[in-house]
């Protein structure tokens, strides 16, 4: 056999093999670290839905309020790819936070953890999280922001059939649902 011919099927073996061993090759694993969010903010004092309000997850993931005061904030995800494993993104979840940061109103951060979460929890399912009207309170004349002490929410349990989004930060029951399906804080099914 000629020595061209041996280079040849020498380089057609490895190509193969290289082809054969990318295709066996486990891809790496995506997670859902925080839920998708969407709501609308609202003027506590005025009722009137608040646009052009950048609401913040990462420097990366932030939406801005339309003129009707939605916005959806779509769920960091993270691929896994030096085999860090569920408890190291559990662990990053945990300290993830929603912040609405605008001129004229108290800050308000929300933590995500304390949102419902589906019900395995694993991290590898998409979950959409309708917050419903999130009321903003206007500061006093003069005051800026950054001179207030910012609220802080750590849990966001559904709201019962009794309560007003304006008065208790709660996540409207999901449409279909009972308060009793989902209460308090129960995984959505």
């Amino acid at each position: 056999m000629k020595s061209s011919n041996k280079v040849r099927l020498f380089s057609i073996f490895w190509l193969t093999a290289l082809t054969a061993s990318s295709c066996t090759a486990q891809e790496p694993e995506v997670f859902f670290v925080t839920p998708s969010i969407k709501g609308q903010l609202i003027d506590r004092q005025t009722d009137q839905p608040l646009s052009n309000i950048t609401v913040y997850l990462t420097d990366d993931i932030q939406g801005t309020s339309d003129d009707t005061g939605r916005f959806e904030l779509h769920s960091m995800q993270k691929i896994d790819s030096d085999n860090m494993g569920t408890g190291y993104f559990k662990a990053i979840a945990e300290e993830a936070s929603i912040m609405i940061d605008t001129q004229g109103y108290q800050r308000r951060l929300f933590a995500t953890d304390g949102m419902a979460k589906s019900a395995d929890n694993n991290l590898k399912t998409p979950v959409i999280i309708d917050m419903g009207n999130i009321y903003l309170k206007p500061l006093p004349d003069g005051l800026h922001r950054y001179g207030t002490v910012f609220e802080y929410i750590a849990t966001m349990p559904y709201c019962q059939p009794n309560q007003s989004q304006k008065k208790v930060d709660c996540i409207p029951v999901p449409q279909g649902k009972t308060y009793e399906q989902v209460s308090p804080n129960q995984p959505v099914q």
